[in-house]
């Protein structure tokens, strides 16, 4: 029998004091890809991909902060407000204080005026409120819907429907669940696949993506069988696990000339989470099974130290990414269905990112190296994803306060 000591009262204090912090701030801040969110700066650009490249970049790596001095606007994110309420769910779940469902209902309600149902005829979302330019230099603007803003927030949405008496909940998700099957899913090659985002421009097989739509999907599933959402998650499984590596790992995406993007970060974790999500619905248990174990040695061995420190994009060490470390706690925390024993890995990995990247003020940096700290305190990036970690992590256990 396996003996846990999770230091539940250090994780509930780490966890009261970003709360505390970002409740202050009232969820707005800057992000980590919001370089182009300035006037000045596409002024200076003038339409050139490659210097909003750059800006964008810069505003990535930099740990001076030059966003003032730039006139970056912070604002409040779609996509961070959907973390922010499936960590209210979490907390509301864990304590019954109505203090999480007041914060809940606030984030649901702003998450429904978000919707861009009037534009596209469907429920669906937009992850940012700043345009941002991908690594494929197609620019996502704040009315394009994507697949990872509106996953998450169907996730959320799901998850907060079995707290929040609002009868118009399930007609949003099952809208939300629509678009993605009717607007983003593609066939290629043999492959099922959700599009990243509505531009016809960009044909990329975008691996991690199509897998958040398979844990969006099975949130849905969770709610009401269907048979049709049943099949499209098979088909979306058997693509993921047809382009599993023999290591367990996963590349990040394939483009329409078969070229492949190899990026081996938190992303790996995503891909674990979309198929420990559809395993209970799947015919196909064993194979997703083997799957998971495959990709679990390789997302535990190779991207973490032992003592809970992530690899940046391996083999690059550094810096140590505070979305990586939270992406490993929540992955190992939900683990715990196949071995109990990821709990403990998930604590490793909760305590190291509390000791080495937490602020006294109780926000969470961005990036460690060596010597220098990048402490930006980025709302999405850092503290939601952190929130929502340290949460997931509690009801794991069933840990409440």
């Amino acid at each position: 029998m396996v003996t846990f000591q999770i230091q539940n009262n250090n994780i509930w204090k780490s966890l009261d004091s970003v709360s505390e912090w970002v409740s202050k701030n009232r969820y707005i801040g800057w992000d980590l890809y919001d370089g182009l969110n300035s006037i000045r700066i596409q002024k200076l650009c003038k339409g050139s991909k490659s210097l909003e490249m750059v800006f964008t970049q810069l505003n990535v790596y930099s740990p001076i902060n030059l966003r003032p001095l730039l006139k970056i606007e912070k604002g409040r994110d779609t996509k961070g407000s959907a973390l922010f309420a499936q960590t209210f769910s979490n907390l509301y779940y864990l304590t019954g204080k109505k203090i999480y469902k007041t914060e809940l209902e606030e984030c649901i309600s702003l998450l429904k005026e978000m919707s861009l149902k009037k534009i596209y005829n469907f429920d669906c979302w937009s992850s940012h409120y700043f345009p941002y330019l991908s690594i494929s230099k197609i620019k996502l603007l704040p009315g394009i819907p994507d697949i990872i803003g509106t996953s998450q927030v169907i996730i959320a949405l799901s998850k907060s429907s079995k707290i929040i008496k609002d009868n118009t909940l399930k007609e949003i998700i099952s809208s939300g669940a629509l678009f993605l099957i009717e607007r983003l899913l593609e066939k290629r090659n043999g492959d099922y696949f959700f599009k990243y985002h509505l531009s016809e421009n960009d044909k990329t097989e975008v691996l991690n993506a199509s897998a958040q739509g398979l844990e969006c999907l099975s949130y849905v599933l969770a709610l009401e069988r269907n048979n049709y959402i049943e099949d499209v998650c098979e088909k979306i499984t058997e693509s993921l696990i047809k382009n599993q590596k023999k290591d367990g790992s996963w590349i990040y995406s394939i483009k329409i000339n078969g070229k492949e993007r190899i990026q081996l970060d938190f992303h790996q974790g995503y891909i674990l989470d979309g198929l420990l999500s559809f395993l209970p619905y799947s015919y196909n248990k064993h194979k997703i099974i083997e799957s998971l174990n495959k990709g679990i040695n390789f997302y535990k061995n190779t991207l973490f130290l032992k003592n809970g420190e992530s690899f940046y994009r391996y083999p690059m060490k550094y810096p140590v990414d505070i979305h990586n470390q939270a992406q490993g706690i929540i992955t190992f925390s939900k683990l715990q269905n196949i071995d109990r024993n990821y709990l403990y890995f998930a604590e490793k990995i909760a305590l190291w990112t509390i000791g080495h990247m937490q602020s006294e003020e109780g926000y969470f940096y961005s990036h460690k190296w060596p010597i220098i700290t990048n402490k930006i305190p980025y709302m999405r990036w850092g503290q939601a994803w952190m929130m929502l970690a340290l949460s997931t992590l509690l009801k794991e256990m069933d840990y409440g306060e």
